[in-house]
């Protein structure tokens, strides 16, 4: 597994160290281990944060997150989030940078990372909802977004306790890199409708993939600029 240490984060990133050991602990930046008196951190996540910043601001709960991407959409049938709560946060969306979204709703989903073979990774399909590049498999999706592909791999929302089970029953093996992405959440009623748009944008533009993340942050930038 590829790692940093605290001094090496916090120069890519621009901060102090000691707000990285504050990023580590709001879940921003993944601990792999201590080596003497050395923290080491997971570098896809300093790489994934150095994408989106370090900006400040308090992370929506799940069912806000979802309650947002979902007036994003275009969906005002959000039932399980108060008039009052629904009403700030669409002030907040008339007023959002793409940047702050990944911050904002970075606690959306448990994200699980799997490597699977090429048989599972198609018996998979059927028990995820796509996001991401996955997505791009539908041609109207695809074609939203200006992009190709999904062939390959699986990154999808699946239900809170889905991911161990699907792991225990494919034979799935962890890996940060794999072809296999489970994203479990509890809001399930946010998609009554599949996954949202302003999700599948979400998670393109924190794709490693320069391209895939241009065509995320497009859409997202359309929709915020539609508020």
């Amino acid at each position: 597994m590829n790692h940093v240490t605290t001094a090496q984060a916090a120069a890519r990133l621009g901060v102090t160290q000691v707000a990285v050991r504050k990023l580590i602990g709001t879940g921003q930046l993944i601990s792999v281990g201590v080596v003497g008196r050395v923290i080491l951190l997971d570098a896809d996540s300093v790489e994934q944060l150095a994408r989106v910043g370090t900006r400040h601001g308090r992370p929506w709960t799940e069912e806000n997150a979802w309650a947002a991407l979902l007036l994003l959409s275009g969906n005002s049938q959000v039932e399980w989030v108060g008039s009052t709560q629904l009403s700030r946060l669409r002030r907040k969306l008339t007023k959002m940078e793409p940047a702050e979204l990944p911050i904002l709703a970075r606690r959306r989903a448990l994200v699980h990372r799997y490597r699977g073979t090429t048989d599972v990774v198609q018996r998979l399909r059927g028990h995820v909802l796509a996001t991401s590049a996955a997505a791009m498999a539908d041609d109207s999706t695809g074609q939203r977004f200006g992009l190709t592909g999904g062939a390959g791999i699986v990154d999808g929302y699946v239900m809170s306790g889905d991911a161990g089970a699907l792991k225990e029953a494919y034979g799935l093996i962890d890996d940060r890199e794999g072809n296999v992405v489970l994203r479990e959440v509890v809001t399930i009623q946010a998609f009554t409708d599949g996954v949202p748009l302003a999700a599948i944008a979400l998670d393109l533009m924190e794709s490693p993939a320069t391209r895939e993340r241009n065509a995320g942050l497009r859409i997202l930038e359309e929709l915020l600029s539609g508020r």
